[in-house]
């Protein structure tokens, strides 16, 4: 494609804190920073729903150590990740960040941020919008003021501080995208204005649930109960752990598909109440693979303490 053709495309610049990895990061080092989740997705999907409609994009994100810093995504799209080897802080990516989407905002039309559980994009994204007078489009995939519930100092810093940053946010950009009808009435009744704010839920690509699908667990029993999601605490997987125990068909198997932070935890947990035998830790699924977890499953559980729309239910109803 022409340079010339590239400048006759709408060109946009996204900003998110997290985004699909390149199949590298679902083992060792990679699992640890929690390279899936319906954010991951949404962002993915979107991008490449765009790209197949010509949209020029470049996205911005983090990176964990094993993926790459440059990547090609579709025809007309870019992934430029950033930060630093840690686990925590989403790699303080910011630093480098706030560097690079002014220059890249040079060549853009538009400026995207994906908010979730991170105080800089929408403060990196905005300044690159403002700098070079572009439109600044928000999508909330979750809300810091109205859903995040303290738990610890992380949470009550998240809460504290980016509460103020979202609401900024909602009242400054050209359009918020929000995911729920409730955070939609919400917003409308804190101000913001209806022809700024749109209600869009995230979709399911149904090209993914073309079956038929293979037992990806053959040598499981039958009845199975599954999760899939991250194994972090706002999920509360430990509540589907314990519950476990209380299961009075000794046939039934646990499912536990996702990775994550509280993995080990969970493990020592199901060891010590007994029931290491019941749950089956699987660990992450790629993302093609996970409806037929699901058509392979006989009751899906969704323990979250917070969320704002998790796409697990969706892809449940697809199969």
């Amino acid at each position: 494609m022409s340079s010339r053709a590239d400048r006759s495309r709408i060109r946009v610049l996204r900003l998110c804190s997290v985004f699909e990895p390149p199949p590298s990061a679902l083992v060792g080092r990679g699992v640890k920073f929690d390279p899936i989740g319906g954010m991951q997705n949404h962002t993915a999907e979107l991008t490449r729903a765009l790209d197949r409609r010509g949209v020029v994009q470049t996205v911005l994100t983090t990176r964990p150590p094993i993926a790459p810093y440059f990547q090609r995504f579709g025809e007309h799209t870019r992934v430029i990740r950033v930060g630093l080897p840690l686990r925590r802080f989403r790699q303080l990516y910011a630093l480098q960040a706030e560097i690079i989407a002014p220059i890249l905002a040079l060549r853009a039309d538009v400026v995207h941020v994906h908010l979730g559980e991170d105080l800089a994009v929408l403060p990196v994204g905005a300044t690159a919008a403002r700098l070079h007078h572009l439109p600044l489009v928000l999508t909330i995939h979750m809300s810091l003021r109205h859903t995040l519930a303290v738990s610890d100092l992380r949470s009550s810093v998240l809460k504290t501080l980016g509460g103020p940053i979202e609401r900024w946010g909602e009242h400054s950009a050209e359009a918020v995208l929000v995911i729920t009808p409730r955070l939609h009435r919400l917003l409308l009744s804190e101000g913001v204005e209806e022809d700024r704010l749109h209600l869009i839920p995230p979709g399911v690509n149904p090209s993914l649930f073309e079956g038929p699908f293979e037992d990806p667990f053959s040598g499981v029993g039958r009845p199975r109960i599954l999760l899939v999601g991250r194994l972090a605490p706002q999920k509360g997987v430990s509540t589907l752990v314990e519950a476990a125990g209380l299961l009075k068909d000794p046939s039934a198997k646990v499912l536990l598909v996702g990775d994550g932070s509280e993995r080990p935890k969970l493990e020592r947990e199901a060891k010590r109440i007994g029931v290491g035998d019941r749950v089956r830790f699987e660990g992450f699924v790629a993302h093609e693979r996970l409806p037929a977890a699901l058509v392979h499953a006989d009751l899906l559980v969704l323990p979250s303490l917070y969320e704002e729309l998790g796409t697990v239910p969706s892809r449940w109803w697809c199969c």
